[in-house]
């Protein structure tokens, strides 16, 4: 690949992370095309977390910064962009404190990017991701493929499609430098990190995806929520029907993102920027003739029945 293609570095974020993370550690020292860095930042650890680091970087004495500590949680998003400005390379692979990587993950994903970059050229926001394996918190496995038990449709990454249903997910993913220097500052808006990298690339750029696992993703605690399968997902939204303006929590944050978006990157057909200005019309007609006209879809059937109920009852409102 090249030396330009390998210069990458490795963005961890952790939190109270210490009984998964040396297993983590060691599959990215274990790559066949190692980092020429690894960021640490820590969002407020309790446990042993930060001596845990401290004493694997003794004993690998592998390139490592570790951020300085804040003075109170930011939450995976924020400190994720903290490790995307602390950045230098041309390449950066975020990472989850609890996976295990294939030991070729990196050389797959950076492959696939220098063909991206062939396509579209390095000074556009690029994105490479896979497919994941799902593992339970002992390891054993649960999904050979993440896309598959999510019903996702990986193809489906034009920007308004990403807007509507993310298909990135961080810890499998490669971004390019353009990509990082277009995301920054994140705005209020962005929902997820992962989230809102995906959509810039898509936006400005391009992404590409590799059908094959090259992450074993760790389903416990918190994470049980990113990895549910449909049948879960469903029975959540039903569920959040009883709640007061369910249709704000489905739509709201995904749509302000979406707007944040179209604000920093305004080159946009007038149509679309009319019909996209439609979607938060006080007339549920006009919500759903914007929706209709613009093809906005979800991944399935009855996630975009659900999108389009939701639409008719939403009503748009800044934070």
């Amino acid at each position: 690949l090249g030396s330009v293609v390998s210069s990458y570095e490795v963005l961890l974020a952790t939190w109270n992370g210490s009984a998964y993370l040396e297993q983590q550690l060691d599959s990215i020292l274990g790559q066949t095309q190692p980092p020429v860095r690894l960021l640490i930042a820590d969002d407020g650890s309790s446990d042993d977390t930060l001596e845990l680091i401290q004493a694997w970087h003794q004993r690998t004495r592998f390139q490592m910064r570790v951020l300085p500590p804040v003075p109170e949680r930011l939450g995976s998003c924020r400190t994720f962009e903290r490790l995307l400005e602390a950045s230098s390379a041309a390449y950066v692979m975020p990472a989850d404190q609890d996976d295990i990587w294939d030991s070729d993950k990196a050389e797959r994903l950076l492959a696939a990017m220098l063909d991206l970059e062939m396509r579209y050229g390095s000074q556009h926001p690029l994105l490479v991701h896979s497919d994941l394996r799902l593992i339970n918190a002992q390891g054993d496995p649960l999904a050979a493929s993440f896309i598959r038990y999510q019903h996702l449709c990986p193809g489906q990454n034009d920007w308004l499609e990403i807007a509507m249903q993310n298909v990135v997910t961080g810890c499998s993913c490669l971004l390019n430098r353009a990509c990082v220097r277009e995301s920054l500052p994140f705005p209020p808006e962005a929902v997820l990190h992962d989230w809102w990298l995906a959509l810039v690339s898509a936006r400005c750029g391009a992404i590409g995806y590799l059908p094959q696992a090259s992450v074993s993703y760790r389903q416990r605690g918190s994470n049980l929520v990113g990895a549910k399968g449909v049948s879960a997902q469903y029975r959540r939204r039903l569920y959040q029907l009883l709640e007061h303006n369910p249709a704000e929590s489905w739509i709201g944050p995904g749509w302000r993102q979406l707007e944040a978006c179209q604000k920093r990157f305004p080159g946009v057909d007038p149509q679309k920027v009319r019909a996209l200005a439609q979607l938060s019309s006080s007339s549920a007609w006009m919500r759903l003739r914007a929706a209709l006209w613009l093809g906005l879809k979800k991944h399935g059937v009855w996630r975009t029945m659900g999108f389009y109920m939701a639409l008719l009852g939403w009503q748009s409102r800044r934070p």
